[in-house]
């Protein structure tokens, strides 16, 4: 996934700004409430959780939410608040199947919500699948064959609407190749794919926890990552993937702003997401 993949290795440190500014505005009360969490006490209420993965996925929500206050929980990164008259808790969860099972387990157990909302991109490998479509699936699969039944049945018929309600793939593997994102579709027989619902819906199906997955398709099935950020990702380390990347910064400019480009588009799509989820979120029954 292209976008994933330049979030979690050439952004991650404006994310962290962003969240670090949020939480500097409230510094005072941020240090109150983080010792009241950890006796149990005091939970911002609650009616919906959504999980992101990362900062850039979540910006789209956290732009239009009321009263945000973020706070540097243990294993996430907690934005709360209230967004089309819910109380909603909106998590940072990581990049990784580790993090995430760890962050949503916690995300439960300390403030009970309501629903879980696994939400952010998904790419497709499918040519019937666009950018931009929005993905409710009513059944998540993952690679190792198991599969769950998570929120709203809808019917598979409203891709002309820009709705899919196929089954949704997660795997840990970055699709960030159409090769790869082919030989995922062949294997699984799937039409889209995420790194996080499966997770989340098997903490929530543990927990017995209203869960259901809410993603907006970010890369079409046969898009390329820029040429820069392949010589990037083909580097072994970090020292040599920033090695790459500098370089590209001065002697590459027309790709270096086709990344730049690529962040954008991101933002505008998770913008598309957020107000699909401001309806869904309106309609949930509590």
């Amino acid at each position: 996934m292209l976008v994933r993949y330049l979030v979690a290795n050439m952004l991650k440190s404006q994310a962290e700004e962003a969240v670090r500014s949020k939480v500097e505005e409230v510094v005072s009360d941020q240090v109150r409430h983080v010792e009241e969490m950890k006796q149990g006490r005091e939970m911002p209420p609650c009616d919906v959780a959504i999980v992101f993965a990362n900062h850039l996925e979540a910006t789209g929500v956290l732009d239009q939410m009321d009263g945000v206050i973020s706070t540097q929980c243990d294993s996430f990164v907690e934005h709360a608040g209230r967004w089309r008259g819910r109380d909603v808790i909106v998590i940072e969860a990581g990049e990784t199947w580790r993090q995430i099972a760890r962050a949503v387990t916690d995300l439960i157990n300390m403030h009970q919500p309501n629903w879980v909302v696994s939400a952010g991109f998904a790419s497709s490998l499918s040519p019937q699948v666009r950018k931009g479509m929005i993905v409710m699936p009513a059944v998540i699969r993952d690679t190792k064959g198991r599969e769950l039944e998570v929120g709203l049945q809808l019917k598979n018929d409203s891709s002309q609407r820009g709705l899919y309600t196929g089954d949704l793939l997660s795997t840990p593997e970055v699709l960030a190749t159409p090769a790869k994102r082919k030989k995922l579709a062949a294997e699984f027989n799937v039409e889209v794919a995420d790194m996080e619902s499966a997770v989340v819906a098997e903490i929530c199906r543990q927990a017995k926890q209203r869960c259901l997955a809410v993603r907006v398709v970010a890369e079409d099935v046969d898009e390329k990552p820029p040429e820069l950020l392949s010589r990037i990702m083909n580097q072994g380390s970090v020292a040599a993937k920033f090695g790459a990347f500098s370089k590209g910064l001065f002697t590459q400019a027309s790709q270096l702003k086709e990344m730049w480009d690529l962040k954008s588009q991101a933002y505008k799509t998770s913008e598309r997401l957020a107000n699909f989820l401001a309806g869904v979120v309106r309609q949930l029954r509590l």
